[in-house]
């Protein structure tokens, strides 16, 4: 079995911390009790289908997570993963733009470490997991035309008549 490379590695601590990330998000948003920002209320009546302000809702994260552990794997199974985590983290990217304005009141009213590093880590790594996904899936599809096109060189340096 190959070790993975280092871009697939940096993919994968990335796709973890964002995973980790809105974990922390729903634990502080239970905490401070922050106001659901779809259904009106407390976070705590509709977390599960709308999430927090720190976090998306479980909805997003289970998916996200079961193409994670996909991507673990190599070979084709491991390519659907990667797939799977960089498309959805470009769908989390894009529900940043009009859910800016409710993270800003929310760090408005509540500023604190522990509001700001769930926040961070996430506004971080969701670019990271979509670059990272994108180098990883080029240097495997340059990896595979290679096998293709170049001999093997344990059988170049044997000679037919040794």
């Amino acid at each position: 079995m190959q070790s993975f490379g280092i871009e697939r590695k940096l993919f994968l601590i990335a796709a973890l911390v964002l995973v980790l990330a809105c974990e922390a998000g729903l634990v502080v948003g239970f905490q401070l009790n922050l106001p659901d920002p779809v259904f009106g209320g407390l976070v705590r009546g509709h977390w599960v289908t709308a999430g927090t302000p720190l976090t998306a809702p479980p909805v997003f994260i289970v998916p996200y997570s079961l193409f994670l552990v996909l991507a673990f794997r190599q070979r084709w199974v491991g390519t659907v993963g990667i797939v799977g985590v960089t498309a959805l983290a470009l769908l989390s990217g894009l529900f940043w733009i009009p859910d800016r304005g409710m993270v800003q009141r929310v760090l408005a009213q509540h500023l604190a470490v522990w509001i700001g590093l769930p926040l961070a880590l996430l506004a971080l790594s969701t670019p990271a997991i979509m670059l990272l996904g994108v180098l990883t899936l080029l240097r495997q599809r340059g990896a595979q035309g290679r096998v293709a096109i170049l001999p093997d060189p344990q059988l170049v340096a044997q000679e037919p008549g040794d």
